[in-house]
């Protein structure tokens, strides 16, 4: 009953902490209302999860009275919690639930990236020069009304020439170019998403076992870790390699560019190779990914998963993906792990609860990846040979973010 308790606290000013009690303002034809007192309610956000979604229910009875049942899919919807807005996005579907014993009305939604997650990418050209990632993110984004919001510079990366597949999702356009920079994008609450590095930010309060924590599930696993990471390069001259007793020395000592790293943590011999890209000049990105393997395979081995009983940290602010936020275990022991993943959770009957799942910072760090053009010999030989773009081939220059500003 805490989530009622709390939402009749508030109206009575009996309370001055911030409210949980979750609403929704819907616009349809140009008129907006906002609806609250929901019996149930479920809103689920991460790094990784996209687009963010709730589904929010009541009695048909209720419904009916607040004019729930005029909702239609399509609506634009957003979504708050007390006066903190979460997300923004539309009304995807509107479920009549009639039993025996009760009669409910649920509706879902989702955050506007929805339609970047489900619709095809769309340019002018799907060959663009001399640009950077995010004005490539901007422009696919801008298509479905979402703008890309750079965090400390995230994604003010240039890249040479980028290739549309015309099958991608505007999505999967936007995660490759992310790669490329090295970076996350996630759901903002304005209905926008940003581009950010592996986030630093961290939260007043965390989660400690007998305060604030009801469960908690840590998880230590050697799956998917390996105790040493090889970059090869994959090339003829393995294949005239004179076959002896030493032939696994002798073709490593071929095949191997000594970039390697290793997982102290992992006690048996667990071998993996990673191919060189063509390109890597200096195998300067070689290394960076034989390093991100080790770190992000440790980071997932390591997860925490908790519910605890407040949406909020101790100074009233909702707890956020990519935020940091301390661990205390039952032993004492404090971890700085980064959220990534939030259910927030409410019912008439059973209160406010948040499942929140936490691993180390590593775990998210994007796969470091070579620009698809420098690895591509033809094209370093086009490159190389001619200054101008042929004028056959249709491109597209986008602005670079300063660019775009001015």
């Amino acid at each position: 009953m805490s989530g009622t308790l709390s939402a009749i606290s508030d109206f009575l000013g009996w309370n001055s902490a911030p409210s949980d009690q979750v609403s929704i303002v819907v616009t349809t034809g140009g008129a907006s209302r906002q609806i609250t007192n929901w019996t149930s309610a479920v809103l689920r956000l991460g790094i990784e999860i996209m687009p963010w979604t709730a589904a929010l229910g009541m009695t048909a009875a209720r419904a009916s009275a607040v004019g729930v049942n005029t909702i239609n899919p399509g609506d634009t919807c957003q979504v708050y919690i007390g006066a903190d807005l979460v997300f923004t996005g539309y009304v995807i579907t509107v479920v009549d639930d009639l039993g025996p014993e009760d009669h409910m009305i649920e509706v879902q939604i989702a955050s506007k990236s929805v339609d970047l997650v489900e619709c095809a990418a769309e340019f002018s050209t799907f060959q663009m020069n001399s640009t950077n990632v995010l004005a490539i993110a901007k422009a696919v984004a801008s298509r479905v009304n979402i703008d890309v919001n750079s965090v400390n510079g995230a994604g003010d990366t240039d890249i040479l020439a980028f290739s549309v597949i015309l099958t991608e999702t505007a999505y999967e356009v936007i995660e490759r170019i992310s790669r490329l920079a090295a970076v996350l994008f996630y759901d903002q609450p304005d209905g926008n998403i940003c581009m950010s590095a592996v986030g630093t930010a961290r939260s007043a309060s965390g989660f400690a076992v007998g305060r604030n924590v009801e469960r908690i599930q840590t998880v230590r696993s050697l799956e998917g870790r390996y105790s040493k990471v090889t970059a090869i390069c994959q090339g003829t001259v393995s294949l005239f390699t004179d076959p002896n007793e030493n032939a696994l020395a002798d073709q490593m000592g071929v095949l191997t560019v000594g970039v390697e790293a290793t997982d102290p943590g992992v006690p048996r011999t667990r071998n993996m190779f990673i191919p060189v890209e063509n390109g890597d000049q200096d195998y300067t990105v070689t290394r960076q990914r034989v390093q991100w393997e080790v770190n992000r395979r440790i980071g997932r081995a390591y997860p925490v998963t908790l519910t605890t009983d407040s949406w909020r940290d101790t100074a009233g602010q909702l707890w956020l993906p990519n935020t940091l936020a301390p661990v205390t275990a039952r032993d004492g022991t404090v971890s700085d792990l980064l959220i990534g993943e939030l259910t927030l959770r409410q019912t008439v009957e059973d209160g406010t609860h948040a499942d929140v799942v936490l691993m180390p910072p590593a775990a998210f760090s994007p796969e470091p990846l070579l620009n698809p053009v420098l690895a591509d010999r033809f094209i370093q030989a086009m490159n190389a040979a001619q200054n101008d773009v042929d004028s056959s081939i249709q491109t597209e220059d986008l602005p670079t973010q300063e660019g775009a500003a001015s």
